[in-house]
């Protein structure tokens, strides 16, 4: 028995044995230091808010993963959207601008294409304040360029995305706002 529990782990060392999947894990694009290419808002509310939060952006082949994890947010459905520019400053995140959209598409929620590079479409926050959302896109980019994440705003909505009315989704109001910066 123990002869057999010593060749076991050898061979799960050796990557002789997998469990439950048949395929490979997808390598993610690698800065110079061995690690993915990643970006990161930390979303607050305006002060005295309770709002706060990290949209994480991943960097995987020719798409960005965008995971969110919110606290502190009303419950319900709201529209999170990446927004044009870095700046969570001016009255009610007015700053931030518009939805990030390089293309010209018009609004709309995943899994519709066409739509704004920065349309994530709604989260849902729990009774206790707490949600969560993962999106993929091949629409940004953690690199430079016209379609980079880095220096836009992420802002959670006090509404929901119809994901039809042009140009916003009619998703209200800005309660939360994150300038995005490359980790």
């Amino acid at each position: 028995m123990r002869r057999r529990t010593v060749v076991l782990i050898a061979l799960l060392a050796l990557g002789g044995l997998s469990c439950g999947s048949s395929g490979a894990k997808p390598e993610e694009p690698k800065t110079g230091n061995g690690e993915a290419k990643k970006a990161t808002a930390t979303v607050m509310g305006p002060d005295g808010s309770a709002i706060e939060g990290i949209v994480t952006f991943v960097q995987e082949g020719d798409e960005v993963r965008v995971i969110a994890g919110l606290k502190g947010a009303p419950p319900g459905t709201h529209g999170i959207h990446l927004h044009e520019n870095g700046d969570c400053g001016g009255e009610g995140f007015a700053n931030a601008g518009s939805h990030f959209n390089p293309d010209d598409a018009p609004h709309a929620c995943p899994p519709t294409e066409p739509r704004h590079a920065g349309d994530f479409g709604n989260i849902e926050i729990k009774e206790d304040g707490t949600g969560q959302i993962e999106v993929k896109t091949r629409a940004l980019t953690i690199d430079a360029g016209p379609n980079t994440v880095v220096g836009k705003a992420v802002i959670l909505h006090s509404q929901a995305d119809d994901c039809a009315s042009q140009p916003t989704g009619d998703a209200g109001g800005r309660l939360a706002c994150g300038v995005v910066h490359a980790d």
